[in-house]
């Protein structure tokens, strides 16, 4: 497919995949090459809005997230697309408009209990980082950060008995509450890494990765390459981080410390982007191939 599109071969290549999406043969990749051209010309958004579509709730909201960044500029209407999901039920969808509503955190924090309610726990994490954001809580925010804590702690019983505490942020004052979440924020972020399994660290950096590329972890696919060689990424993207082994705690240090949104960005001709890192000069590099 990328071939084809790199060799100014797209109507070559759409006259063959669109009859078949309509015999509903590869509807799902008639979308995806169709959002890929989308993105750098408004010519396709139609054809690509089409079938993103007929593909459901997921391509709906795969839709919007195409949208907002299309030449068009559609933001607007993506948001719209993303909070009638969430009115339905969609916990993705909702999961989704907190990321984007990061700069307002009653909203953002709105979104993530949203979110939570419908079962999507995986990004409670930005929610503790937003809740504090929100510090000190006025008398108009009680009501919403209370909410807030006990959507944090259904989140952490969610992911594994670890988290699975007493509610002692219901007996704790404002202050307490605070100083507990400030002190945490501190904490250094390899902390735990070396008691980590291996797949557990790999889980983690999934996760980093499938935010920069505002995709959620359960989209993402995994390729091995050997024994040694793990990389993750998004095929419709096509960007790729790539990692040889565990990676040391210096490169998940820098991982999460890196503007992976920059380094991750999709290549405009739909060339292959890797996020790797490098040994001799300790960094997170870009590669497009």
């Amino acid at each position: 497919m990328t071939w084809l599109i790199n060799r100014g071969r797209t109507e070559e290549l759409l006259k063959w995949l669109i009859p078949l999406a309509e015999t509903g043969q590869n509807v799902a990749l008639t979308a995806d090459t169709l959002a890929l051209l989308a993105r750098t010309d408004s010519r396709y958004e139609a054809e690509a809005e089409r079938w993103l579509r007929s593909l459901g709730s997921g391509g709906i909201l795969q839709l919007a997230r195409e949208m907002r960044s299309w030449p068009s500029g559609r933001e607007a209407e993506a948001k719209e697309l993303l909070v009638a999901l969430a009115r339905d039920g969609n916990g993705l969808a909702a999961d989704e408009l907190a990321r984007w509503e990061r700069s307002d955190p009653i909203a953002a924090i709105t979104w993530h209990c949203r979110a939570i309610d419908l079962g999507c726990t995986q990004s409670w994490h930005d929610l503790e980082e937003v809740l504090r954001e929100l510090q000190p809580v006025t008398a108009d925010d009680r009501a919403l950060a209370e909410r807030a804590r006990a959507a944090l702690d259904t989140a952490r019983a969610a992911e594994g008995p670890e988290w699975a505490t007493p509610d002692v942020a219901a007996r704790l004052s404002e202050e307490a509450i605070a100083a507990a979440v400030a002190t945490a924020a501190v904490m250094p972020f390899v902390q735990n890494i070396a008691s980590m399994a291996a797949s557990d660290v790999y889980a983690m950096v999934k996760q980093l990765f499938a935010r920069a590329l505002r995709r959620n972890a359960q989209e993402l696919t995994e390729r091995r390459t050997g024994p040694t060689l793990h990389v993750t990424g998004d095929s419709v993207a096509n960007t790729w981080l790539e990692m040889r082994g565990r990676p040391s705690d210096d490169a998940l240090r820098k991982l999460s410390e890196a503007d992976l949104e920059t380094l991750a960005a999709p290549d405009p001709r739909g060339r292959t982007v890797t996020v790797y890192w490098d040994d001799e000069d300790g960094e997170w590099r870009r590669r497009v191939e």
